[in-house]
């Protein structure tokens, strides 16, 4: 039943990017959904991201004592003045491992 079971959801999976990312389909999406299609990316991120920014387990971290907040912030400013990736992201990592260091000494 279990392999049955993701065997059949690799399909669901398989078949569901195959059909939007195969540039031999057309698919004409109609213009709602895709200004929907357009919120989808920070959503993901956002729901992704908050839980490892404020929580620890089953327990909401201190916002005084948080490397990962300090870290987020100064990587959102970071990256809104720099507008490069690779920089932004070397960058906030070098600050997150600094911060963590001095805030957990």
């Amino acid at each position: 039943m279990s392999w049955l079971m993701i065997l059949g959801l690799a399909a669901i999976v398989f078949f569901n990017r195959y059909y939007f990312l195969e540039p031999n389909v057309k698919v004409k999406l109609p213009v709602l959904m895709n200004k929907m299609l357009n919120y989808s990316a920070p959503c993901l991120l956002t729901a992704i991201c908050i839980p490892v920014i404020f929580f620890e387990g089953n327990e909401l971290r201190g916002l005084l004592d948080n490397p990962y907040l300090y870290a987020t912030i100064f990587c959102i400013v970071i990256a809104f003045y720099l507008k490069k990736v690779l920089s932004s992201v070397l960058l906030s990592l070098a600050f997150f491992y600094f911060i963590n260091f001095l805030i957990n000494q």
